[in-house]
């Protein structure tokens, strides 16, 4: 391997290309070669090549000076793109020509390409700034000795391992702190699509942490160290040691691959770290491998890092006397609110009572389990052999479970946490981990999952109620709650399988269902809602839910108001568990909208169609009220000689307020082009109104002046009154799903207006994003409802790319056809749009028009 050669006159040039050297044959002899050897190899150069120049520099001169190795780099885990963390400890302030040294000393290690972290502290500053600073205080206790005097590095190791410089009671407590900090940075999930491999919950970070208790504690400074003082158990050393060796595998790749410091193993360094690291398979199939296995270290060093961290708080920091002992069955107590194992043999011979151990966790709602209980389990779980619910009582305690208060946050999450799921479902180890390759989704299927049920159960606490006001109020009414639970549990268990994932999930369940003793109804609710869990957000976000055929159709699929229901519960909670930002309110309106429509269908029955005359006469009417409350001066004559010009349509598809906001709008306007932008009429995104004259390519320039201004559309509605004036409305928000602020809609409603009086298109910021690069979406153009006669009904699917909705609208113009209304959906880098057209008759496309508009689209796309 690469060793650092002196030279009689070092210089950057010589370092970097020793530098390059080094990290061609890492990459080189990567495959082969253990990252231990490695992380060894790049310490060492390091190390000679500090005290090379350390001596060059003549900073040896200083009898009183020490070169320390701190952090990272004094843990010896030294990465290609590591940062060259060390102290410089004096005995006295360095005077003007010892700061001169020292400052080309770091410079020339800028020069050469290190990231230089530096400090140089006396050992009175050591201990200031130590116990001012947690982060720098932990960064000392790395300390490994280079050069210099060997005398000042004992004097700090006594300093830093003395009770004054933090108390094992206050550093334990700081790095809990931290701990908690960090994880609530990343959603307190390891399981997020592009994780960060030091700082992600159950990243290196938290072996970091039991690292530093163990320093702090024993001085052990490795796992072979901290084996050593029995702290751990060999069978949790190694999986600790298995874990840590893949994750600094992974890391090290991705060190090799990029020019810049950087944890994060985003979309574009997947592909080229799983080769890296061998993995092989079609399509996504090497990356899919790769983070799963990196998903299960995670896992394995949260729970571990938890259990340990509990461990050593209650046997080293805690001392108390035992206050309480409750007796909670034959094989646990309460003991201070901590429960315990009566029977230390009890998870292996009465495997059910694994179930037990969690069911006592929701009956005790403050308490925690003991580590004690935790390790048992643990080393119980990496044996087991077969499934729980092969055992009838394990299924019956199961079941028991999901009755319980809070089960899914206090039961199901930490069974998940700790691997019970896996053993209890066959189907859950195909989705533990497993990545979902899209920019859609934030995290993993396993913890996608238990994010929708937790979802649902957080429905049953008054604080949803703003946020979801009709789930709130019908989940705790629901007269059996377990059917939703359970169909949250399989909604996505088959994926990753091939094949349609609801069908399968659908079949999984109904087999779950029959041996968990479910009857034929029960079973066959559960397998529709896993079948159909989509339905509802198509319907809502990629439908014209004011056409009372597509009511009509939706609530024949539902049938009746019990499945409504569940349905629309399982709807809000799997969008709001997708990603963070994906929930709006303008989903909540169209999802409200479409509940409504749907109780109103069941009320009247299924015998007509929902007859629209009398919400439209109710709009008028509330319009017209709310008008002659807040604007008395405008004349009722003026008011109904303007909305004789609309068509029915136009009241049914605008809120009174939104009638009483245009018509006060066009009633103080004398201009052929109006353009006025608000958030407050609108439900859940910022309105775009459009008032003017119709014209050619009105939809392509209003999508590009949209575009231009870095907007999202997510629906377009498009009116045309009698005399050929449009009364359009557009729902946009910004590109992270907010409302438009005053001067971003000012510079819209200018744009518009400009775009709008003009005969050139505005032009657009087709800038690149760079996640979609890595994503291929196939385009599909579908036409649906083909026998209607008076509009063509049409999806899109494809590559949600920059110009898209203009292009678009581009093909729409050339062919002469007119855009009635749209409904914009972008699913990560997917975009599912809606149209409704007509050609230039007036009437729907016919064969010819469907075939000629689907090769346009598709020879752009």
């Amino acid at each position: 391997m690469i060793q650092y050669i002196r030279v009689a006159e070092p210089t950057p040039a010589s370092i970097k290309l020793q530098k390059n050297q080094l990290k061609q044959a890492e990459a080189e002899g990567f495959a082969q070669t253990s990252v231990y050897d490695l992380l060894t190899v790049r310490t060492r150069f390091c190390d000679d090549l500090l005290i090379h120049l350390w001596q060059h520099f003549g900073l040896d001169q200083n009898p009183l000076f020490s070169l320390i190795a701190v952090g990272g780099y004094g843990r010896e885990e030294m990465f290609p793109l590591s940062d060259l963390d060390f102290l410089i400890l004096t005995d006295t302030p360095p005077d003007a020509e010892a700061e001169d040294k020292i400052r080309q000393f770091v410079q020339f290690l800028w020069d050469c390409g290190f990231d230089v972290g530096h400090s140089v502290r006396t050992l009175a500053q050591c201990e200031e700034e130590g116990m001012r600073d947690i982060s720098i205080a932990t960064n000392l206790l790395e300390s490994r000795y280079l050069c210099g005097d060997i005398k000042s590095f004992g004097k700090l190791t006594a300093l830093l391992q003395s009770e004054r410089f933090w108390s094992l009671n206050d550093f334990f407590n700081a790095k809990i702190q931290e701990k908690a900090e960090r994880y609530q940075r990343y959603n307190n999930t390891g399981y997020n699509l592009e994780p960060d491999i030091k700082y992600s919950p159950g990243g290196l970070r938290d072996l970091h942490l039991l690292y530093w208790l163990a320093l702090r504690h024993t001085g052990a400074k490795n796992l072979d160290a901290i084996l050593q003082t029995g702290f751990i158990y060999p069978e949790e050393y190694r999986l600790l040691q298995e874990s840590q060796e893949f994750l600094f595998k992974v890391r090290f790749a991705l060190h090799l691959i990029l020019r810049r410091y950087d944890n994060r193993l985003l979309f574009d360094r997947q592909l080229k770290v799983s080769e890296l690291l061998g993995y092989q398979g079609e399509g996504n199939q090497a990356v899919e491998k790769m983070m799963k296995a990196f998903f299960q270290a995670l896992q394995s060093i949260s729970s571990l890092a938890n259990i340990l961290t509990k461990h050593y708080r209650e046997h080293f920091l805690t001392v108390t006397d035992v206050d309480s002992i409750v007796r909670l069955d034959e094989n646990f107590s309460l003991v201070n609110n901590e429960i315990y194992l009566t029977q230390g043999d009890c998870f292996l011979h009465q495997p059910d009572s694994i179930l037990d151990l969690f069911f006592h966790l929701t009956a005790q709602p403050t308490a925690e389990i003991h580590s004690a209980t935790l390790r048992k389990l643990h080393l119980v779980l990496k044996n087991f052999q077969g499934y729980l619910c092969d055992i009838p009582s394990a299924r019956e305690k199961f079941l028991r479970l999901l009755s319980q208060p809070n089960a899914v946050r206090r039961a199901f999450v930490p069974m998940h946490q700790y691997g019970v799921l896996s053993i209890y479902l066959p189907q859950w180890k195909g989705i533990e981990g497993l990545m979902q390759f899209d920019l859609f989704h934030s995290y993993t299927v396993d913890e996608h999952t238990l994010r929708v049920m937790l979802k649902l159960e957080s429905f049953l606490q008054p604080e949803s109620l703003p946020a979801h006001p009709i789930c709130a109020a019908i989940f705790p009414q629901l007269s059996d709650r377990t059917l939703v639970y359970l169909a949250a549990l399989f909604h996505d268990i088959a994926k990753g399988r091939g094949g349609d994932h609801a069908e399968l999930g659908a079949q999984d369940i109904r087999r779950f269902a029959e041996i968990h003793g479910f009857d034929y109804s029960q079973a066959e609710t559960m397998a529709w809602l896993v079948e159909k869990h989509l339905l509802m957000s198509v319907t809502a976000q990629r439908r014209d839910i004011h056409d009372p055929n597509v009511v009509m159709t939706f609530a024949a699929e539902v049938r009746d108001q019990v499945r409504l229901d569940f349905l629309t519960c399982l709807t809000v909670a799997d969008i709001c568990a997708t990603n963070e930002t994906l929930w709006n309110s303008w989903k909540r309106s169209l999802l409200a909208t479409l509940y409504q429509y749907t109780e109103l269908q069941f009320r009247q029955g299924m015998n007509h169609l929902l007859d629209n005359h009398k919400k439209i006469a109710e709009h008028r009417e509330q319009a017209l009220n709310l008008l002659q409350r807040e604007y008395p001066l405008l004349d009722k004559k003026d008011i109904l000689r303007l909305w004789k010009r609309c068509p029915d349509d136009y009241f049914l598809r605008n809120t009174p307020k939104q009638i009483a906001w245009h018509t006060q709008l066009l009633s103080e306007s004398d201009d052929d082009v109006l353009v006025k932008i608000s958030n407050r009429f609108s439900l859940g995104g910022t309105e775009v109104f459009i008032y003017c004259k119709d014209q050619a390519n009105l939809f392509n320039k209003v999508v590009s002046a949209i575009g231009a201004k870095q907007f999202s559309i997510h629906d377009a509605q498009i009116i045309t009154s009698s005399d050929g004036y449009v009364f359009d409305s557009f729902i946009v928000t910004e590109l992270n799903g907010e409302l438009a602020k005053f001067e971003r809609r000012r510079s819209l409603e200018e744009g518009l207006t400009q775009a709008l009086r003009s005969d050139k298109l505005p032009e657009l910021n087709l800038s690149k994003n760079r996640q979609l690069q890595h994503f291929q979406v196939k385009t599909d153009v579908r036409f649906l409802n083909t026998e209607k006669t008076d509009q063509t009904e049409m999806e899109l699917f494809a590559l949600d790319k920059a110009g898209l909705l203009a292009e678009v609208g581009r093909i729409f113009s050339g062919l002469e056809l007119n855009l009635l209304n749209a409904k914009i959906t972008t699913i990560g880098e997917k975009a599912e749009d809606f149209f409704i057209l007509t050609n230039k008759n007036g009437t729907a496309l016919d064969e010819a028009e469907r075939a000629s508009l689907k090769q346009n689209l598709l020879d752009y796309l």
